[in-house]
């Protein structure tokens, strides 16, 4: 009878054990979020295709005109991938013409460092705006990115390959369609001071593009994203 006892008191404590363990490693599988990638960073990511883009930003110094950079990583290990360009939308276009810009198998290019890609739009700091990449395997990616001056981790003494663009648009902020050049006569030109409301919306333009009245953001993740 003791016997008994004891081989009942063994198999109760062993079925305890077996339960404490299952417990504990439910806690721990392959789905949570301590085994998922987690970048914090001022860009915005995308890790669904082939090739990664990664702190992808539209750095502008006015409204409606800025360079795309980015980080792109081909994860194809053996064939590499150039990316072509930069699709037309009804917000945003590229510059001219693009040479493809080759990245090697399991490696990555940095547009940070090889001066990133002109664009123009309807577009000005503060707002996000969609950027459709197009690759040579056919991948097309969309990356809703925001606008940002050239200030702290952005700032063009940091990023010395950048060179911002300049000048009018060729975008009609309307339309989308490209916009005529602005006459040259003045005639029709109002002499009247500018109103109060005028005078404010000015300047809230002007500090959207000013450093000191911008905090810095603190970025980070992953190697070779952002700007690093």
């Amino acid at each position: 009878m003791q016997l008994r006892r004891l081989r009942s008191h063994r198999l109760t404590l062993l079925a305890a054990g077996a339960l404490l363990a299952s417990t504990l490693l439910s806690g721990c599988g392959f789905g949570y979020q301590t085994n998922r990638i987690n970048t914090i960073s001022a860009g915005t990511n995308d890790r669904a295709g082939t090739v990664d883009v990664l702190g992808a930003v539209v750095i502008a110094g006015q409204d409606d005109v800025g360079l795309f950079v980015a980080t792109l990583v081909n994860k194809d290990l053996q064939n590499p991938i150039s990316l072509e360009g930069i699709e037309e939308s009804d917000r945003v276009q590229p510059e001219g013409t693009e040479k493809p810009l080759e990245i090697a198998p399991n490696g990555r290019v940095s547009l940070f460092q090889t001066g990133g890609l002109a664009i123009d739009g309807t577009f000005k700091a503060g707002q996000f705006v969609p950027v459709t990449l197009t690759f040579s395997n056919g991948q097309a990616t969309t990356v809703n990115v925001s606008v940002v001056p050239p200030c702290h981790q952005y700032s063009l003494d940091k990023l010395t390959e950048l060179t911002l663009p300049t000048g009018t648009p060729t975008l009609d902020p309307g339309t989308g369609t490209e916009s005529a050049e602005p006459s040259e006569d003045t005639s029709s030109e109002s002499t009247e001071e500018p109103s109060e409301g005028a005078s404010e919306g000015a300047e809230e333009d002007t500090d959207a593009y000013s450093c000191t009245a911008l905090p810095a953001v603190e970025h980070g993740g992953g190697e070779g994203e952002g700007t690093e």
